[in-house]
């Protein structure tokens, strides 16, 4: 008898934990589905953390220069690219006028 009450209370104890489970899934299906409501308004990016007056970085930048985004990037690019390249020919003692007959 001392047997069938232990199963009893193990299983009381089992649906009160799952009642607890369903009780947190329904609320965090409450919460999404709000969050889905507000949209792409309430949406996290890596940087913003859902700050109202949040402006990227980069276009803080890119507001100094009279360029498009576009314009910006191949010069960004170009730059990279030319300190690649002496880093290059520094570590082979290459001469950068070298490469041009010089």
């Amino acid at each position: 008898m001392s047997e069938l009450n232990e199963k009893e209370a193990e299983l009381a104890r089992r649906e009160a934990l799952l009642a607890e489970r369903e009780a947190q899934l329904e609320k965090e299906q409450a919460e999404f589905a709000a969050a889905k409501e507000r949209g792409e308004e309430g949406k996290k990016s890596f940087l913003n953390n859902n700050d109202p007056n949040f402006v990227n970085p980069k276009e803080k930048l890119y507001d100094k220069f009279p360029l498009t985004v576009h314009q910006m990037d191949i010069i960004i690019g170009v730059l990279f690219a030319l300190i690649l390249l002496f880093l290059v020919l520094g570590m082979t003692h290459t001469s950068f006028f070298g490469l041009f007959g010089g």
